[in-house]
C-alpha cells in the first residue's frame, strides 16, 4: 500500500478525487501520494491547486490534475461544463513547473528528478484529438481509467506514462538511481506544510479560536458568528476597538473551510504586518494577506515603478488590472472567493482600487462574500466625501448585515477620552475602556517655540521614557510633517539611532501620522504640530493619539495653544 498524506480524505473531497484517492491506495509501498497541495505561495498567491503529489522512487514526480465531472468537452473556445474555467491540460502543466521550480529553490539536491504532469477524468469520457500541445499519454479519462483502476494494472500504467513524458522533454533526464528513503523524507517534510486540507493542525487552530474568544469581549465576539452566517458583513468602529484582530481571525477562518481568502488593506505598514502574522501564523496557503495594490499588481505581474506618479495609481494601474481580468485563465487563477479588508474607508475613498478589487473578487462586491471594516466617522482623513459615497452605494445596493463596534481595546481611559475631545467626537465616543490603568504622565501635552527646542523636548522624552522602563523600540515617533520635513528627519542627520517601523527594529522608530495608521505602539511621541483649526487636523490628531497602548507625549509650537484650548472647551 502507497504512503498516502493525508492518510484520509474529508467530507468536501471531490468523487473524482476520491476514486484516484482509493486506486492510489493499492499502489506499491514505496510510492508516497500527497493529497491537496496549493501551491499558491509559490505562484505569486494566484490560485494553483495540485489534487495530487505523487513521488515514485526509481522515476520521479507526477503531479496530478483530477476532474469529477460525468461529461467533459472543449468546443475550441469554452470548456463545458461552465464551472471549468481553465483548460485542465495547462492547469496540470502550470502545477508542475511551480512545483519544479520550487523543488530547485528549496531542495537543489533533488533538481535532477524529472517532474511530470497528468489529468485524471474518473468519471467522464474525452476523446483527446491531434493537438501540438497535448500528448496521449498525458491523460486517462473515465474508460481508461476504468481499466488502469483494476488491481496491479495502475501502477505500471502511470509508470509508463511518466517514463514516456521523460523522454518526450529534452529538459528532463532519466533518474540514474531510485531515490533513498533520506530523500524522500526531505521531499515530503518540504511539502507537507503547504496541504491545503491539513488535519494535523487542528490542535492549533482550536487552541488560536479558545485564546481569541478569551481575548474578544461580549460587544466583538457576535461579529465572528455574524460572518459565519451572512455573506457580506459591514463591521464600523473608532480606532482600538479591535477590528484588526477580528479581521484576522475571520480572514483564517474562512480560509481553513477550503475558501480562496485575501486579507487586504490600503496602509503598507498594516499589510506588511498582517501579511508576516499569516506567513508566521498558522493561516493556510489559500489565505492571501498585505497590502491591496501591491498583492493586485502582484497577482498581475506587474512591476511597481521605482517613483510612481499619482496617475500610476488612479489610471494606469488599474486599467493593466482589467487588462489582464479579460484573460479568462488568468481570472480563474487570480479570483477569490472571500474578502476581509481592514480599514475599508481607505480603499473605498480610492475609486479606481475599489473598481479594481471588485474586479478580483467572486460575484464582485454585489454578489460577492466578504467581511469589512473601517473607520468612517474619525479616520478618513481628508477624503471623507469619497468614502462616504463609496459606501452608501454599497448600503444601497446590497444592504450588508452591520455592526458596531464601541468598546476601546487598546488604549488606556486617559488617552482614549483625550483622543476623543481632540477630535471633536466627545468624551462619550467609547462604551468602555478593556485596559485598566493609566494615570496623568500618561498623557502631556509640551509646547515649543522653535525646531531646535522641539528636538530638546525629544531627546529629553527618549531620555525620560528610558528611565520608566521602556525600551527604544517600544517608542515611536510621529510627525504631522512628511519625513524630510519632520523632527525625526532632523535628529537622523544629527545622528539620533532612528529606524523605520518596519521591518522590525530594536531602535527608536518614527513615521508620519498617515503611513502608521492602524499601526500601534507602547509609547507615541507627536511631533511637528503647527494647528490651523482644520478638521482634517483634529482627524490626524486623533488617529496619532489613539496609536499608544500606554503612554503619549504631545509636541505644539506655541502658535498652536489658542487651538488646542478650542478643541479642548468644545
Amino acid at each position: 500500500m502507497a504512503n498516502l498524506i493525508p492518510s484520509f480524505f474529508d467530507d468536501k473531497t471531490p468523487p473524482g478525487e476520491r476514486d484516484v484517492f482509493a486506486v492510489l491506495a493499492g499502489a506499491p509501498d514505496d510510492w508516497v501520494a500527497i493529497h491537496s497541495l496549493d501551491l499558491a505561495p509559490w505562484n505569486r498567491g494566484l490560485r494553483t491547486e495540485l489534487d495530487f503529489l505523487v513521488v515514485i522512487p526509481d522515476i520521479g514526480i507526477l503531479c496530478i490534475e483530477v476532474k469529477s465531472h460525468d461529461k467533459i468537452d472543449f468546443d475550441g473556445k469554452m470548456w463545458h461544463p461552465p464551472s471549468i474555467k481553465r483548460s485542465p491540460f495547462k492547469q496540470a502543466m502550470d502545477s508542475r513547473y511551480t512545483f519544479a521550480r520550487r523543488l530547485v529553490e528549496l531542495l537543489p539536491s533533488l533538481a535532477h528528478v524529472p517532474v511530470v504532469h497528468l489529468c485524471i477524468f474518473p468519471r467522464a469520457r474525452f476523446e483527446l484529438r491531434g493537438n501540438l500541445s497535448v500528448q496521449p499519454w498525458e491523460l486517462i479519462d473515465r474508460d481508461s481509467f476504468a481499466e488502469a483502476a483494476k488491481p496491479a494494472a495502475f501502477a505500471p500504467s502511470v509508470s509508463a506514462r511518466m517514463v514516456r513524458s521523460i523522454e518526450a522533454d529534452a529538459a528532463l533526464r532519466k533518474l540514474p538511481r531510485p531515490l533513498t528513503q533520506q530523500q524522500l523524507e526531505l521531499l515530503v517534510n518540504h511539502c507537507v506544510p503547504v496541504q491545503r486540507r491539513r488535519p494535523s493542525a487542528r490542535e492549533d487552530i482550536e487552541q488560536r479560536r479558545q485564546e481569541i474568544e478569551r481575548v474578544l469581549r461580549v460587544q466583538q465576539a457576535p461579529v465572528l458568528s455574524l460572518s459565519s452566517l451572512n455573506r457580506r458583513l459591514l463591521v464600523t468602529g473608532p480606532a482600538g476597538t479591535g477590528k484588526t484582530l477580528i479581521a484576522l481571525e475571520i480572514a483564517q477562518r474562512v480560509a481553513e473551510s477550503g475558501r480562496r481568502v485575501a486579507l487586504l488593506c490600503h496602509n503598507q505598514l498594516v499589510g506588511d504586518w498582517v501579511g508576516s502574522k499569516c506567513a508566521k501564523g498558522s493561516a493556510p496557503p489559500n489565505l492571501v494577506a498585505g497590502r491591496a495594490i501591491k498583492i493586485l499588481a502582484g497577482l498581475a505581474g506587474i512591476a511597481i515603478p521605482v517613483n510612481p506618479s499619482s496617475s500610476f495609481w488612479d489610471a494606469e494601474l488599474p486599467l493593466m488590472l482589467e487588462e489582464k481580468l479579460t484573460d479568462p485563465e488568468f481570472e480563474a487563477q487570480a479570483a477569490f472567493d472571500y474578502f476581509v479588508l481592514d480599514e475599508v474607508q481607505d480603499l473605498m475613498a480610492r475609486p479606481a482600487l475599489w473598481h479594481s478589487l471588485e474586479l478580483f473578487l467572486e460575484g464582485g462586491f454585489t454578489r460577492g462574500s466578504y467581511a469589512l471594516f473601517g473607520d468612517f466617522r474619525n479616520q478618513s482623513l481628508g477624503r471623507e466625501k469619497e468614502a462616504s459615497q463609496t459606501l452608501d452605494n454599497l448600503v444601497d445596493t446590497v444592504a450588508p448585515v452591520r455592526w458596531e463596534l464601541a468598546e476601546n481595546c487598546r488604549n488606556y481611559r486617559v488617552i482614549g477620552e483625550a483622543a476623543a475631545v481632540l477630535s471633536g467626537t466627545g468624551k462619550n465616543l467609547y462604551s468602555g475602556y478593556l485596559r485598566t490603568g493609566g494615570g496623568s504622565r500618561d498623557y502631556a501635552i509640551e509646547f515649543y517655540t522653535d525646531a531646535d527646542g522641539q528636538d530638546l523636548h525629544i531627546l529629553k522624552a527618549l531620555r525620560d521614557f528610558k528611565e520608566r522602563g521602556f525600551k527604544p523600540s517600544e517608542i515611536t515617533l510621529l510627525s504631522f510633517r512628511a519625513d524630510e520635513h519632520s523632527a525625526a528627519g532632523r535628529l537622523r542627520a544629527g545622528g539620533t539611532m532612528l529606524a523605520r517601523p518596519w521591518p522590525p527594529t530594536d531602535r527608536t522608530t518614527f513615521s508620519t501620522v498617515h503611513a502608521f495608521k492602524g499601526m500601534e505602539n507602547r509609547v507615541i511621541v507627536l511631533t511637528d504640530l503647527a494647528l490651523t483649526d482644520a478638521a482634517f487636523e483634529r482627524s490626524l490628531f486623533y488617529t496619532g493619539l489613539t496609536r499608544a497602548t500606554e503612554s503619549v507625549l504631545v509636541l505644539c509650537n506655541e502658535s498652536s495653544r489658542p487651538t488646542l484650548a478650542r478643541w479642548l472647551n468644545t
